[in-house]
């Protein structure tokens, strides 16, 4: 599923292409992604408006369109693509944009499990953690976070309402990358391995921004390519292949009914 990665490359395209432009028209097909407005409320409110910022809070996207702000969670496969013909799934299309210029922008999703918002204001992620990226998400708070709870460090990397931003993917890279076990309860990690791990956030998701993101299953780029993480990835999906490291295999197990990798040896 798209996450903190995947979603600013996303942004990162959207302000290339369609920052500062008019919106001159909406679609909007009914669907189950839509929480605190319907379709027809969507594209009549939306139409017309110039969009004029793009940001992004953890998972999810924020337009402010003038007085209004759509804000969207892509969930397990959302993503906004310019060419409708480049789309793997066109029937799975929910909304679509035009804009002053005459490009087309469309929103889809084939699982369905996206969600999208429209405020009068800026939305307050009251039950969501520091974006993770965010320069107010210092080592000093992530330490802080570490000792509230004392859980796996895996499950609270991906505790949305502690950080924001951390999915399953990039939280089996960061623990390889920071030799931290992903079984190791948060409250028992030492300076030293909170250091690695607060570099280690960092730089997972820096790189796999500079990457244009992971590709998994239906994931695209607002220009209709793949990223390029999968490629770097070093466990994730590499069960049974050897480490990069040591040349131990890289073993998988079911951790909070999700799929986790790890090396034995790298990662005790």
């Amino acid at each position: 599923m798209p996450e903190l990665p995947e979603v600013e490359t996303i942004a990162n395209q959207l302000r290339k292409h369609y920052e500062g432009r008019q919106i001159i028209e909406v679609v909007a097909w009914p669907a189950r992604i839509y929480k605190n407005v319907n379709p027809t409320e969507f594209q009549e409110t939306v139409s017309g408006k110039k969009l004029e910022n793009i940001s992004r809070y953890g998972k999810f996207m924020i337009w402010k369109a003038e007085d209004v702000y759509p804000v969207f969670h892509l969930g397990m496969s959302g993503i906004f693509i310019g060419d409708r013909n480049k789309s793997h799934y066109p029937q799975h299309i929910h909304i679509s944009f035009t804009f002053e210029n005459g490009k087309e922008l469309f929103f889809q999703d084939v699982r369905k499990f996206s969600k999208v918002w429209l405020y009068k204001q800026y939305p307050n992620f009251t039950d969501v953690g520091e974006d993770v990226l965010s320069e107010k998400f210092a080592l000093n708070k992530f330490k802080k976070l570490l000792n509230l709870r004392s859980i796996s460090i895996k499950n609270l990397l991906m505790d949305q309402t502690m950080m924001a931003g951390i999915g399953n993917i990039y939280a089996s890279e960061i623990l390889f990358d920071a030799r931290i076990h992903p079984d190791r309860k948060s409250s028992e990690l030492n300076n030293a391995e909170i250091h690695r791990m607060y570099r280690s956030v960092k730089k997972i998701l820096t790189q796999a921004i500079d990457r244009f993101g992971t590709t998994y299953t239906a994931y695209l780029t607002v220009e209709g390519t793949p990223g390029e993480n999968q490629n770097f990835l070093r466990v994730y999906q590499r069960d049974g292949q050897e480490c990069v490291n040591c040349q131990t295999l890289i073993k998988k197990y079911t951790l909070n009914s999700r799929s986790t990798f790890y090396c034995p040896k790298c990662q005790k």
